[in-house]
């Protein structure tokens, strides 16, 4: 009876301090790679749309430019 009272603080105490570390030995080998590969896709996935987002501005304002000249060329026109 004694050797059971002496073991249950030992176990607890090991318990205490290795289900931590197992924890998070498991989380570091299985989902560690897991989010950063999903981190890192998002990331890039923002990055492409600022790409995109930079092209469509400058078509937008070569478009608005083009519509200015347009203009410009049919007042010029009108006027001789």
């Amino acid at each position: 009876m004694a050797k059971k009272k002496a073991f249950t603080p030992l176990l607890y105490l090991a318990s205490i301090v290795f289900l931590p570390w197992w924890i998070s030995l498991s989380f570091n080998k299985s989902l560690k790679s897991w989010i950063t590969n999903w981190w890192d896709t998002r990331q890039s996935e923002t990055f492409l749309n600022d790409i995109q987002e930079k092209s469509i501005l400058e078509q937008f304002i070569e478009v608005e430019e083009l519509f200015l000249l347009d203009e410009m060329i049919k007042e010029y026109v009108g006027t001789i």
